[in-house]
């Protein structure tokens, strides 16, 4: 049924109409809201409207206008829409309110900006939930780097400017990036131009904090593997204690970047987070440098490790720094037998074969990791092809791995 007046819809507009001409962007972030109780409530008042028009006509900015009624048509249908269809509404209801942004000048409108970019991402991760069609990822990618271009392209002074939203809708930006069908680049190329002015004053810690995970994720799933590291490193650092929950999901692809790089977390470290068992099982076998162990709980893991999208770059760049580990055991052996640092290649093969629990290897191929090792700089030393040894250094033959390149 429609009426000829709907007070909700009234003062709804005329707030916002007041806010708008006076720049007020935290009255407006408190008219424009996205959660599901709100929404609901907000729905349940506005039933009877049929046509927002005779509401809006009052305001002075058509675009302005056109988001207010587009955010009202959201609010009445969204709670009773199936999740695609309402993400297809906010991608509507986004896309007005970037026009609005670029119409305006300075960062007043940023307290409306964060809850309309957040509850697109979440949009888009329960339409997929709901479809399995990971086109409403690309769908939200593309409205977040048309948005975070219009925060860059701002010229007015840094502590004005739009730009000090950048690094909020930079780090949604690599969240949704890291979903889409498409390469991650395809739509991180922009965030990561954010990263020149991380370090800027202006940005809260909590922005910096959320766009180091974000983009440590995104460097470890390019296997950048150190600068990984670096970003997480920092994001677990700077998450506040309290934060149990984000530190604990920090740690997960912390570790992993750290254990690629050689470093292996405490017992200590692991209790206090309550990480998953698999973790201390994962490096007690690299610490004893047992490959097939190791690969074996990845694989009964697979699935977990998939889902953070880490099971493939552990499988592969762990390989070489196991069999690393091992040459390590055995050089100990081999001084505390009085044989100095040359070691047979018989005695390698016996160890790499035993590690893998891959009978079939041969010298070729056992060699061909000796070779990798060294030429990586995870072990100095020398292969004598035609004497079957290998001639560790005498000066540190196992460097720290963090020292090698990766």
């Amino acid at each position: 049924m429609n009426v000829d007046y709907n007070s909700v819809a009234s003062a709804f507009t005329n707030s916002a109409q007041e806010s708008f001409m006076f720049s007020n962007g935290e009255a407006l972030a408190k008219l424009f809201v996205f959660s599901d109780q709100t929404l609901e409530l907000i729905s349940s008042k506005l039933q009877d409207v049929s046509n927002f028009d005779q509401y809006t006509i009052v305001m002075t900015n058509a675009t302005f206008a056109q988001f207010t009624e587009t955010y009202l048509q959201y609010a009445r249908d969204s709670p009773a829409m199936a999740e695609d269809e309402r993400h297809k509404l906010l991608c509507q209801v986004t896309e007005l309110y970037i026009a609005v942004q670029a119409g305006s000048q300075g960062d007043w409108l940023a307290p409306v900006m964060r809850p309309v970019a957040l509850a697109l991402c979440r949009s888009a991760q329960r339409a997929f939930m709901a479809t399995g069609d990971a086109g409403v990822y690309t769908q939200a990618a593309s409205l977040l780097l048309r948005l975070l271009i219009d925060l860059l392209s701002d010229g007015s002074p840094m502590e004005s400017s739009k730009k000090l939203g950048s690094l909020f809708v930079a780090a949604l930006l690599l969240r949704i990036s890291l979903r889409t069908s498409a390469a991650p680049g395809a739509y991180a190329s922009k965030a990561l131009e954010v990263k020149r002015m991380w370090d800027l004053p202006v940005f809260s810690r909590r922005d910096r904090t959320s766009y180091s995970y974000w983009l440590g994720r995104y460097y470890l799933v390019c296997y950048y593997v150190e600068s990984a590291r670096v970003q997480l490193e920092y994001a677990f650092g700077s998450c506040p204690e309290w934060h149990y929950h984000n530190k604990r999901a920090i740690l997960r692809y912390l570790l992993v970047a750290n254990m690629i790089r050689g470093r292996l977390p405490t017992q200590q470290l692991l209790e206090k987070y309550e990480m998953e068992p698999v973790f201390a099982h994962l490096a007690y076998h690299f610490r004893k440098g047992n490959l097939a162990g190791f690969q074996r709980v990845l694989a009964d893991n697979m699935e977990f490790f998939r889902s953070q999208g880490n099971y493939l770059i552990l499988l592969e760049r762990t390989e070489l720094l196991i069999y690393r580990n091992v040459l390590l055991r055995l050089s100990r052996i081999q001084e505390g037998e009085g044989h100095g640092r040359t070691i047979s290649y018989r005695d390698v093969l016996v160890a790499f074969r035993l590690s893998s629990q891959n009978l079939e290897m041969d010298v070729l191929e056992m060699e061909s990791i000796l070779s990798s090792l060294i030429s990586q700089k995870f072990v100095l030393g020398f292969l004598f092809h035609h004497q079957q040894l290998v001639n560790l250094s005498k000066k540190q033959p196992f460097p720290p791995i963090m020292a090698a390149h990766a």
